[in-house]
């Protein structure tokens, strides 16, 4: 079994107290070091009166430990065999790792490009000394010291995120889920490497309490969870709350059906219906009931086969896991019309390692809170739309609209409790210029008033 360390402002340090980590299949696979709260408060400390690197040196920094983390052996892995060793710990397709890892280091050598997206245009390029800033405007500047991360498991890509907050300057302290520390342990690994200090970024795998710590010590704090987590941190104002996506498709009735039936199979299998753009809910104008069957046709189709083939693209996971997800997402239908029962398969090897097939269930209303249920595998509700109640729409991370009717879409762009709306685009497209729930820099930055003499 591997052996992880926390990676503390010293270096590695690893601890009495240990949490033994199991595979996709349920068998050990690691231990991971646990970091009391009492040396993490000195850690943070530490953080908080130490130099960070200057920005106008972070570019050049980030981009060789893009070359470390692609290049380098880590924990005795090139970077295929930590994308298989991923795989197998998770249950996530290979082939999203892979693509995970390509953001991670295509962010790495672009790290500046979301933050000078989000830069206020009145303030002053970033890292300008202010003798070169006008003599009557504006700067772009930290609303804090420290910055922590609650990373999610569901998907490497989650730690593209916060390499923007260090290269703003930030110190980074990194809390890992169990289900994945081996990616950021890597990523940190070659930060360290190519010349981030480790009193600028640390990774510190601990218990909940800690993690709580973690959050009361930091300026400002990125948190992925449930709802519970939502529920927990709604009213903090120094918390960014990365939660369900419940992102949602319309198939409007002047579109296209057969594109709209591939907006919808793209959105629900993006990577393996994991993360919080895959399409949860899809509405649709005409036919819904027929629209549902051709989706379940569709989605029947997808493999059954171990995370670590390249052909997979559904998630992997202990049976018995596999089993309370079918039974919870089958309990929940009741009476609605399932046109594809989620059924697990076993796949063989040691232990009990699983995958879940697609569910389609029709919804008799949008109303339907159904319609926000969000489960770690393809899974999609139907429901009728009526465009004169868009309202059905809010809460969603990414709402997708395939209709020619422009001003459908400009009502949904309004709505308060939308993030992204794509406009014949399925909900997972992405693009290195369009934010992914806003841009983070709105919420580590501000704009502070700047005037000097001649």
């Amino acid at each position: 079994m591997l052996d992880i360390a926390a990676l503390g402002p010293a270096g590695q340090y690893r601890t009495r107290r240990r949490t033994s980590v199991t595979d996709a299949s349920g068998v050990p696979a690691l231990e991971l070091a646990s970091v009391p709260g009492l040396v993490v408060s000195h850690w943070i400390d530490t953080l908080r009166g130490s130099e960070p690197l200057p920005v106008a040196e972070m570019p050049d920094v980030l981009r060789k430990a893009a070359d470390v983390f692609e290049a380098e052996e880590i924990l005795g892995d090139d970077l295929a065999a930590h994308q298989g060793r991923v795989a197998a710990l998770t249950g996530t397709p290979v082939s999203v790792v892979r693509e995970c890892d390509r953001l991670i280091t295509e962010t790495l050598r672009d790290v500046l490009r979301a933050p000078s997206l989000a830069r206020p245009t009145g303030c002053a390029a970033l890292g300008a000394p202010v003798p070169e800033t006008p003599a009557a405007g504006a700067a772009w500047r930290r609303t804090g010291d420290v910055f922590a991360v609650h990373a999610a498991g569901n998907s490497p890509g989650v730690h593209s995120m916060w390499l923007e907050a260090l290269a703003l300057g930030y110190r980074v302290v990194v809390r890992p889920s169990n289900r994945d520390p081996l990616t950021p342990f890597r990523l940190v690994t070659a930060l360290w490497q190519a010349g981030v200090p480790t009193t600028q970024l640390i990774l510190v795998p601990c218990d909940h309490a800690t993690a709580d710590l973690i959050i009361e010590r930091a300026d400002r704090a990125l948190v992925y969870g449930g709802q519970d987590v939502v529920d927990k941190y709604r009213n903090r104002s120094d918390v960014l709350i990365q939660g369900p996506g419940r992102s949602k498709l319309v198939v409007a009735a002047d579109a296209d059906r057969r594109a709209g039936l591939a907006l919808a199979v793209e959105g629900a299998a993006y990577h393996a219906g994991t993360a919080c753009t895959a399409t949860t809910g899809v509405l649709v104008e005409h036919d819904p009931a027929g629209f549902a069957r051709e989706l379940a046709d569709a989605l029947r189709e997808l493999v059954l086969v171990g995370p670590q083939d390249d052909a997979a693209c559904l998630p992997c996971m202990p049976e018995a896991d596999a089993k309370r997800l079918a039974a919870a997402v089958l309990e929940r239908a009741g009476n609605a019309t399932v046109h594809l029962a989620p059924r697990v398969e076993r796949l063989g090897g040691e232990g009990a390692l699983a995958t879940i097939t697609p569910a389609v269930v029709e919804l008799a209303s949008a109303k339907d809170p159904l319609l926000s249920y969000e489960v770690p595998f393809p899974c999609v509700w139907v429901a009728p739309f009526e465009r004169d109640a868009p309202d059905v729409l809010d809460g969603s991370l990414v709402l997708a609209l395939h209709t020619g009717d422009a001003a459908l879409v400009a009502r949904a762009v309004e709505l308060t409790a939308v993030s992204n709306v794509y406009w014949g685009r399925p909900t997972s497209w992405v693009h290195q210029d369009v934010p992914h729930d806003g841009f983070l820099g709105e919420f580590l930055m501000r704009a502070k008033g700047l005037a000097h003499g001649d």
